[in-house]
């Protein structure tokens, strides 16, 4: 959001549930709720482009509705550039020995992303953000009385593709600034390095 509203090529429109809690950057906001289609096709009317985000955290619907949510409501407004925010396939990967919802549903929506005529799209896939260890992946007490994380990757394997919410956001408006280069159904992925926890 930030990195759109820095830039100043567009007006940016914030969308979010809850607009009066709402403190960003964005030139306006307006309720709007991914569970809720009808919603969804008024927040997005008179846009150029939509950054879309499913939300798998204290979500009633699916994120894979959610995500055909939000294509069909930018389609139907007339939506010219969709950024849809993607993961890999994990069970595709993994040839279905691993079961991870929160990236697979997400990838099970570019499907219909591409089929919606969008003039651009374009699919940007997060890294694990830095700003997580602060929050819902903060070290915990361990058994042993240390603390740390109790995952099933050795310490030292650099495995995780990390960065920071602001990374992402800048290669989100790059997308918006270049459709030309961009906007033909590429991938992009975004991290400042693949780390060890």
């Amino acid at each position: 959001m930030r990195a759109l509203v820095d830039r100043g090529a567009f007006r940016v429109r914030a969308i979010t549930r809850n607009p009066s809690t709402y403190s960003g950057p964005a030139n306006e906001v307006v309720a709007a709720d991914l569970e809720d289609a009808q919603s969804l096709k008024t927040a997005f009317a008179g846009a150029y482009g939509v950054f879309a985000v499913s939300n798998f955290v204290a979500a009633v619907i699916d994120e894979v509705t959610q995500g055909r949510n939000a294509v069909a409501a930018a389609a139907e407004a007339g939506v010219r550039h969709f950024v849809w925010s993607t993961l890999p396939n994990v069970e595709v990967l993994s040839l279905g020995k691993f079961d991870v919802p929160h990236f697979t549903h997400k990838a099970e929506v570019d499907a219909s992303v591409l089929d919606a005529g969008f003039e651009h799209v374009t699919f940007v896939e997060a890294p694990f953000y830095f700003e997580n260890l602060l929050t819902v992946m903060a070290p915990q007490p361990l058994p042993d009385g240390r603390t740390g994380w109790a995952l099933p990757i050795p310490a030292d394997a650099r495995v995780v593709h990390a960065g920071t919410i602001a990374d992402l956001g800048g290669v989100v408006a790059g997308a918006f600034d270049h459709p030309d280069i961009v906007g033909r159904g590429e991938y992009l992925s975004s991290a400042a390095g693949l780390l060890s926890f």
